[in-house]
């Protein structure tokens, strides 16, 4: 027959010794917890005294890069609108954004007398992209010469054909 009184006082040991080892790991744990917390704020200090001794600097020094491109901009706008080529392009923007105004006031004006605005033409205009432009004018002229070389074999091809040796 198993003796309960001899397992209980056996169970109750066991459970002694499991608290006393347990409530060491749990200090450590909370050791450990506050160290962490402790970096973590000594860390976040330490990001406050960098930023607070760089700010200036930083900030000057932006500055100074913002400030730095307006004169290369300046002259890249003098130099860009000297091209024969961007001249004639921004007189075709013009015409867009000319064709736009007055259309915008013909339908004003007819809002104002009652006459039917729907008459009047509606004019769109897109927005300025010079790449998209020279890419669009690049294909038409890439389409062209392959057009005319092909032609030009097409001839050759028919010339060859034709020919009596």
């Amino acid at each position: 027959m198993v003796n309960i009184e001899n397992l209980s006082a056996k169970v109750a040991k066991l459970r002694a010794a499991a608290e006393k080892s347990v409530s060491p790991l749990a200090a450590a744990e909370a050791e450990l917890a506050a160290a962490q917390e402790a970096e973590n704020t000594r860390r976040e200090e330490r990001g406050k005294v960098y930023d607070a001794r760089t700010f200036d600097a930083r900030h000057l020094a932006a500055e100074d890069a913002r400030n730095s491109s307006e004169e290369p901009r300046t002259r890249f706008e003098r130099l860009i609108a000297e091209q024969p080529w961007f001249t004639a392009w921004a007189e075709m923007r013009a015409a867009r954004y000319r064709a736009w105004d007055i259309s915008v006031e013909a339908q004003n004006a007819a809002v104002n007398t009652g006459a039917d605005y729907m008459s009047v033409p509606n004019v769109t205009v897109g927005e300025a992209d010079l790449i998209g432009d020279l890419t669009r004018l690049a294909d038409e002229q890439a389409r062209r010469i392959a057009t005319a070389e092909a032609e030009q074999r097409k001839t050759a091809r028919e010339a060859f054909i034709t020919d009596t040796d």
